[in-house]
């Protein structure tokens, strides 16, 4: 009965175990300051690059690197501008990659005079990070992610691993 109670746990403590390995960043910072950089047009046909300085990861503050959006090639969708493809990079201080993704997909849409670039990229095989970043009619860069990972499908894995261990366990004793 230990084991079995035992095997429980582990399996509800898998779907936490995938939260743990998340990143959480914020960044902001202005073209006028050197701060940020923004190239390309929001139009058909063309593609959109934002950068700006990573000014938060986990918790901690300060001006820890840089974070570069760039989109696919754009082209006209119900959404507005959408794209395929495009990356991701956040660079420490020091130069170190701390992160690099490709985008499955994403939009890019303008309000206001504001560009909006939303993405998505795949996150362990399931679950996806949304990143978000809008540039202002003075400059100003700034972001955030929002990470959804699927804990489902783990949950799922580790209950199935029970049932496998109590089907041997029966097998061995009979």
């Amino acid at each position: 009965m230990r084991r079995v109670v035992l095997l429980a746990m582990l399996a509800l403590a898998l779907p936490t175990a995938a939260l743990a390995n998340t990143i959480d960043y914020q960044n902001f910072g202005t073209v006028a300051g050197g701060t940020a950089t923004i190239s390309g047009s929001a139009t058909v046909g063309g593609s959109v690059s934002l950068g700006s300085q990573l000014t938060g990861i986990n918790n901690t503050f300060g001006n820890l690197g840089w974070v570069q959006v760039t989109t696919g090639t754009l082209s006209s969708c119900g959404a507005g501008l959408c794209f395929t493809g495009g990356t991701i990079t956040i660079t420490a201080t020091g130069g170190a990659t701390l992160f690099q993704g490709t985008f499955s997909s994403g939009t890019v849409s303008v309000v206001n005079g504001v560009t909006f670039v939303n993405a998505s990229l795949p996150f362990f095989g399931s679950g996806t990070v949304q990143i978000s970043m809008g540039v202002g009619q003075a400059g100003v860069v700034s972001g955030d992610t929002i990470i959804t990972p699927e804990p489902g499908t783990l949950g799922l894995l580790g209950t199935g691993l029970v049932g496998l261990a109590g089907i041997v366990r029966r097998k061995m004793r009979g």
